[in-house]
């Protein structure tokens, strides 16, 4: 097995021509980073020129390096340069408010802080309010070094086994918990990833999600960088600025969660709309048709919707969706459109990947398929599932080494040699596992049934009406809990001039409610719900409900005791 080290020498020896990493000047930036295009030399060679820098004050084996960057190439310097001095990388989400990041800065005792010019400011200011002191570094200033021989690099001399990365997690439920990956479970993954989707030279991925996210800095970073693909780092996530990238970039493949899914969904199906007469009705017309040869096997969405190819780039081969699932609905719709989304699952603790779909025919919608190569799992059942419904329990050589500090969880998650994941699916005779939802977030109710939040936010965020929908456990009278659900409303609704009022708005929402819950088992239904009083939800970066933040602040809330929620 390798280390990440030298799954990088290798890959710039095996393709030692051409860009690796490209980006933009970051918009807004004046002064900041201009446009930079780096080959996987000039990424090792960059690299060590940081490493030599971090050496000489001091920084070496083992010892923790935060990172601080936007999704840029140098980023990826950051990360190998920490590397190569022998360091422990942790990578920043650089959305958290200074004291979230202070607290894993001083969690994980980080000696060293990475940024660029882009994110200065920020890191003076970080290092400021540190009780201890941290060396500032700007990875754009490094410069370039020669990095060969490797074996002069302490980082060169490091065990697959030993440890490479602590991700810090998102925090949705409480302080981040820190997870420690070795280089094996990093460049195992990395491997099995790009075994299942192959793709190669010819290949441009778009990166958009965060780099500090191991979905992303694996399969966005990691698995172009050896099987000789392109990235092209674009700063912002506007749709009509990642079309406009897609297009002039050649994208073949970008990787996605399902809320970017969804909202290019509803972008499509509402210009169609608005289009109005003899086009929406043959839009409608056709995708009905589309829909109807997609169960017959045969893909015609690229034959009936050219134009949405042509807006996305003639190149594009499928987007990737992981981090939470994705509604089986929008996935058919897209691949009816011409679109095919490919849907995986993973955990940061499996650094990610576990399972994913195939292009073409084994890329079954509505589940995120088989397990990648060594990967083994297993269900545990679970009171009150239905059959076949269980935790999912996953077993092989991406699973981490525990949590940072903290040997009690580890021990709770890690047993029996199976890494115990929280999630709920189910697997069929091939080998095909869903995703049923999270078993903390699961809301039981007085009659002992499970219900998964996320089956119902699924239904209820098809409604053009609202442009969010997190659903919630709130107590029952007669105990147990009862489905509640938070709505917010979309800006279209919101507007004075679209003739909903604000007084009719409860009555509007509740209908629509009701209408998308028919097809729900009545136990599932919604019982209550609110019209959350702003434009957005607390989520995380990959857009997951920070459900907790969100239950806190419906207790203070008019209306609502500490004890229902």
């Amino acid at each position: 097995m390798e280390t990440l080290i030298q799954l990088i020498d290798c890959a710039a020896t095996r393709f030692p021509e051409g860009a690796a990493l490209e980006g933009e000047t970051l918009k807004g930036e004046a002064g900041g980073p201009g446009p930079v295009s780096l080959s996987r030399g000039d990424l090792l060679r960059r690299a060590a020129a940081l490493a030599a820098c971090l050496i000489e004050a001091g920084i070496g084996p083992d010892d923790p390096v935060a990172l601080l960057a936007p999704n840029r190439p140098e980023w990826a310097v950051g990360y190998f340069g920490a590397l190569l001095t022998g360091g422990v990388l942790v990578p920043l989400d650089m959305n958290l408010k200074t004291g979230e990041l202070t607290n894993i800065i001083e969690r994980s005792g980080a000696a060293a802080l990475l940024t660029d010019a882009s994110r200065l400011e920020d890191a003076r200011a970080l290092a400021v309010a540190l009780a201890k002191p941290v060396q500032l570094f700007r990875i754009d200033e490094a410069g370039e070094a020669e990095v060969h021989p490797l074996s002069r690099w302490p980082g060169a001399a490091r065990e697959p086994g030993d440890l490479a990365l602590i991700s810090f997690s998102s925090g949705t439920t409480g302080a981040p918990k820190g997870v420690m990956l070795t280089h094996a479970n990093i460049v195992s993954n990395a491997r099995a990833s790009s075994e299942t989707l192959p793709c190669g030279e010819e290949d441009v991925f778009l990166s958009i999600l965060p780099l500090h996210h191991m979905f992303e800095s694996t399969g966005g970073l990691l698995v172009p960088l050896i099987t000789g693909a392109k990235v092209y780092y674009l700063s912002s996530l506007n749709p009509r600025m990642m079309a406009d990238a897609m297009r002039l970039k050649g994208v073949t493949v970008c990787l996605m969660v399902p809320a970017l899914a969804r909202l290019m969904h509803r972008r499509i199906m509402t210009a169609a709309t608005e289009a109005g007469g003899p086009k929406a009705a043959i839009f409608g017309a056709l995708l009905a048709i589309s829909r109807v040869f997609l169960g017959a096997g045969l893909r015609l969405g690229g034959v009936f919707f050219p134009q949405v190819k042509r807006r996305l780039g003639p190149r594009l081969k499928y987007f990737i969706s992981g981090g939470a699932a994705l509604d089986p609905m929008v996935g058919r719709d897209l691949l009816a459109l011409g679109i095919e989304v490919i849907q995986g699952y993973g955990l940061t603790e499996t650094s990610p990947v576990t399972h994913g779909n195939r292009p073409g025919r084994g890329n079954r919608i509505g589940t995120v398929g088989p397990p990648i190569a060594g990967v083994e799992v297993r269900i545990e059942p679970v009171e009150g599932a239905a059959g076949g419904e269980g935790e999912i329990l996953i077993r092989g050589p991406g699973v981490m080494k525990g949590y940072f500090g903290n040997p009690e969880l580890t021990g709770e998650v890690l047993r029996g040699g199976w890494f115990h994941t929280g999630d709920v699916g189910r697997v069929d005779r091939d080998g095909y596992l869903t995703i049923c939802g999270r078993s903390k977030n699961v809301i039981v109710t007085e009659a002992g049934k499970n219900i998964y939040p996320e089956e119902v936010e699924e239904e209820l965020a098809r409604s053009g009406l609202f442009s969010a929908v997190c659903v919630i456990g709130k107590k029952a009278p007669r105990g147990g809990e009862e489905v509640f659900a938070v709505i917010v409303l979309d800006a279209v609704a919101l507007d004075p001039g679209s003739g909903l009022a604000e007084e009719e708005r409860p009555r509007a929402v509740r209908a629509e409610i009701d209408r998308l819950s028919a097809g729900l088992s009545g136990y599932k239904r919604v019982s209550d719900f609110i019209i959350w009083p702003g434009e957005t939800l607390p989520r995380t970066t990959t857009l997951k409900f920070k459900r907790e933040e969100i239950k806190a602040a419906l207790r203070r809330m008019a209306g609502y005791g500490p004890g229902d929620f």
